[in-house]
């Protein structure tokens, strides 16, 4: 596991602390090792030390850490002892012979303590380890913890370090700890690449120290470190701060419980699905209407339906004209409204990776131009138009899409969705097929069927499922478009359109599934050499014989030849998901 990378709020990781809480005693160090085992934390810390290193002979508390020190085969069978309970191990360390020790017993993280903040060339050499280093940073001043991020850049050091606030008092009282400043350092830091975590010392047997830090959590602490102990009334070292065994692993729960919560915010989820049918009224038409009437607002009324729940707001109705004559009470949908459903062909010849693609031929046909005969037989399509670019390499594909007797829009070069939205608000369509011009192998049954149920389920998007890869379409409204390219936050991502339309969080979203069957590993889109490899094929097997050949003529050839699917299977996207901001702001 990367553990630096998994230590986010939303996944909840609490450190449990050790600290001095064994009293110097390996038998009981096993018992909070097995106490951390048993509340199913993921993370257990050592604090390790020779008594040189935390104070000199003539010092007050020299005796306390002469008492508390173990030795290093005791620290060996401690890590030994943890490992099988499959724990993580980080080790504090306060100067080189410690840090040996813990490199020693293989450790997966080390902290470094705030007493120790100044000692660059020490925390230095931790970094150079490569592994997670919490760095604690109470009482700290700000030019402190600023040159020595500053110094760790300049060695490119800085990739997995924790920025940890937090002071211990014996106990901390509560206004003595700050939520706010895990905010403050998250965004002072974040251009060092570095995190933020939080140390709370607060007394264990006040309620605030299970709820503080799991604020600390909703602040953006990436983790938490929490001392515990067998029983507070042992008062076994350090426990002043620490929560009892139970307490330890009641807050354990909560953190797994809530944290989750702290998610980037998916799509909608079971329960408010289920509110939305129980719930959503429907607009419904209120008298007898004819074929071709206007919808005004006295015609609309709304209710609690428990077969029907149309998307479609009064002011989606007002004014549009009703397709077919209607009858009083009748719930109202979009294929009760005329509508204008066109097909936009996205399509330029420039291109990094596969240039001029759309004028490579096959059957002695340019590419865009089979594409093009293919979404001309679909019958539920008032317009199909190209819409490519305004630069001079495009006029190409203009004089095709005239050859080929469908409409054509000239737009911006960079911005595709842009363009999209001009070409569909130029030719006055309410709604769209989104094709892309490398998806030669579009299946016009399908998009005539998921029209017609894009039009029945009236949602703002209809995608189509159980597709192989290349064939997919997506249909949906002109003010959906529009309302992604106001809000966008990163403009450059709707290259990826479908990202975004796919997410219920923002959308209505209809769903239609094909009942084919075929291979997973299929990929029939337009990108690489390869990819050319396997649409030739396709096609000079199957376009001589008939020329509007569908898709489930490819899937049984495919299958009956699968080597062919195999020349471009390796092939991936450009971007994975996951990689991409597609947030609006709405």
């Amino acid at each position: 596991m990367d553990i630096f990378e998994n230590l986010i709020s939303e996944n909840g990781f609490v450190i449990a602390e050790t600290a001095c809480g064994h009293d110097g005693d390996i038998v009981k160090l096993e018992r909070l090792i097995d106490v951390v085992s048993e509340s199913q934390a993921e993370i257990i810390k050592f604090q390790i030390f020779l008594p040189k290193e935390r104070a000199t002979v003539d010092h007050h508390e020299w005796q306390i850490f002469n008492d508390l020190a173990l030795t290093k085969k005791e620290w060996a069978h401690a890590a030994k002892y943890a490992r099988n309970k499959n724990l993580i191990i980080f080790a504090d360390i306060f100067g080189n012979e410690s840090f040996q020790i813990a490199k020693e017993i293989k450790v997966d993280g080390f902290k470094i303590h705030s007493e120790d903040l100044l000692n660059t060339y020490f925390i230095e050499k931790v970094a150079k380890t490569n592994q997670t280093l919490l760095i604690g940073v109470g009482g700290a001043h700000r030019m402190e913890i600023y040159q020595l991020l500053c110094y760790l850049q300049q060695k490119d050091l800085c990739s997995n370090l924790i920025l940890m606030p937090g002071v211990q008092t014996f106990p901390t009282s509560i206004e003595s700890h700050s939520l706010e400043e895990i905010v403050d350092l998250n965004l002072m830091y974040k251009a060092f690449g570095v995190k933020v975590g939080f140390a709370d010392h607060i007394s264990g047997d006040l309620p605030e120290a299970i709820s503080t830090p799991l604020m600390a959590f909703a602040k953006g602490a990436c983790v938490v470190e929490k001392h515990f102990t067998i029983n507070r009334n042992d008062q076994w070292e350090d426990y002043e701060s620490a929560l009892s065994k139970e307490d330890f692993s009641k807050f354990v729960d909560q953190v797994k419980i809530l944290v989750p919560l702290l998610g980037s915010i998916g799509t909608l989820n079971k329960a408010e699905k289920k509110y939305r049918k129980s719930f959503k009224k429907t607009a419904i038409i209120t008298s007898n209407e004819i074929k071709k009437s206007k919808i005004l607002s006295s015609h609309i009324d709304f209710i609690k339906d428990p077969n029907n729940k149309i998307p479609l707001s009064s002011h989606q109705l007002v004014n549009t004209y009703l397709s077919d004559n209607i009858s009083a009470n009748t719930p109202l949908r979009l294929i009760n409204t005329i509508t204008s459903v066109g097909g936009i062909i996205v399509a330029r010849c420039g291109s990094s990776r596969l240039p001029n693609k759309a004028l490579l031929k096959i059957q002695d046909r340019e590419t865009i131009a089979l594409l093009i005969e293919r979404i001309k037989r679909c019958k539920s399509l008032d317009k199909v138009i190209l819409a490519t670019s305004t630069d001079k390499s495009d006029d190409i594909l203009e004089e095709i899409a005239k050859r080929e007797g469908i409409f054509v829009f000239r737009g911006s070069l960079e911005n595709l969705s842009f363009r999209f939205y001009e070409a569909a608000k130029y030719y006055k369509l309410d709604q769209i097929v989104r094709i892309t011009g490398d998806d030669l192998l579009r299946d016009g049954d399908i998009i005539d069927s998921a029209i017609e149920s894009h039009l029945y389920s009236s949602c703002n998007v209809t995608m189509t499922d159980n597709m192989p890869y290349g064939t997919a379409s997506e249909i949906f409204s002109l003010k959906t478009l529009e309302t992604i390219l106001n809000t966008v936050q990163e403009p450059k991502n709707t290259e990826y359109l479908e990202y975004y339309l796919e997410n219920e969080r923002y959308f209505s979203v209809n769903r239609y599934k094909s009942d084919y069957s075929f291979n997973s590993d299929i990929r029939l889109t337009l990108d690489y050499d390869e990819d050319f490899e396997l649409f030739k094929l396709i096609f000079n097997n199957l376009y001589p014989k008939d020329n509007a050949f569908n898709l489930q003529n490819v899937l049984d050839w495919l299958a009956k030849n699968p080597n062919a699917a195999d020349i471009n299977k390796n092939k991936t996207l450009k971007y994975k998901k996951s990689d991409l901001n597609l947030k609006l702001n709405i």
